[in-house]
């Protein structure tokens, strides 16, 4: 039987996205191309979802405009509890669905701080917003177009990671060493990426402040990031909070996703699905018509 979620009037389409980039923890991230799209419509959930609810009266707070019930649908291909900025889709697209509902606008600037303090960082929603490579933090944040030639080969495990264990694991301080050292190599991926000279930026994704104490909840993670670079790779990364991990690549993507299923197998993860993918450069957008691919998915 038909979905009777398939006939709503409007979907907000939003990009996966990969944060942090190595060195860039909180700053840098690329959307992907790949999405979720997300709905509402009048009317109280079947059952409580109080991330939806979250979401919905901090628009009321924010526009004050009247508190009613609206369902959250979600359908796409953005796997949950993975680094790829799956909650980070579901908040944006359910404030720019209440925008369009209520203002018949969506406001990007307005929508990327409401979102980031829902998150808690602003790196995923800023990315996934305006698409591309994006810097954040300031007034506004920088973007820049990613060129189609360069893929992003996703290594994903079976297994989930919470952002929140993630960060509670984090030290309360670095070292003026390491926090150089990630600042200079920050700095030259995003010349690489303002350039389109990625070839530059290879050496520059090795991190200090956060993959070394995360590389406990992920097993591989540091074997499967040098056999990506052994492979070819221009540079490998934790994406996000994990346990997804992103090689980039120029050629020679699926030798790489190869080297890294056989690193993360001698580490004991028999699961773990490649995805090949370019970089969304659109952002955010209203889509008309709900694609046969997109599944149900969940927050």
């Amino acid at each position: 039987m038909k979905s009777p979620h398939l006939r709503l009037p409007f979907w907000i389409r939003v990009p996966a996205t990969t944060a942090n980039l190595g060195p860039g923890f909180d700053a840098l991230a690329i959307a992907l191309d790949l999405h979720n799209y997300i709905a509402i419509e009048p009317g109280s959930p079947e059952r409580p979802d109080p991330f939806a609810q979250e979401i919905l009266e901090a628009y009321h707070k924010a526009r004050n405009v009247p508190l009613k019930p609206y369902r959250l649908v979600v359908r796409g291909n953005v796997p949950p509890a993975r680094g790829l900025g799956s909650s980070a889709t579901i908040r944006l697209g359910m404030l720019a669905a209440l925008e369009k509902l209520n203002r018949n606008s969506i406001d990007l600037d307005w929508l990327v701080t409401a979102a980031a303090r829902l998150e808690g960082h602003p790196d995923n929603v800023t990315a996934a917003a305006l698409g591309g490579f994006v810097v954040c933090g300031g007034a506004r944040p920088a973007r820049v177009r990613v060129s189609s030639r360069l893929k992003f080969v996703a290594a994903i495990p079976r297994l989930e990671t919470s952002t929140r264990t993630a960060r509670s694991i984090l030290p309360p301080s670095v070292s003026l060493q390491d926090a150089a050292n990630n600042l200079r190599n920050a700095a030259r991926i995003t010349a690489a990426f303002i350039e389109r000279n990625y070839a530059e930026a290879r050496g520059a994704f090795h991190d200090r402040l956060h993959q070394p104490h995360r590389a406990a909840l992920v097993p591989g993670l540091e074997q499967a990031v040098e056999a990506a670079e052994r492979a070819g790779a221009i540079g490998a990364f934790l994406s996000g909070a994990g346990p997804t991990m992103i090689a980039i690549c120029e050629k020679g993507e699926k030798h790489v996703g190869q080297a890294m299923v056989t690193a993360l197998q001698k580490a004991g993860l028999d699961e773990v699905d490649i995805r090949i993918l370019p970089a969304d450069n659109s952002g955010l957008t209203v889509a008309r018509f709900l694609p046969s691919s997109a599944k149900e998915t969940r927050c």
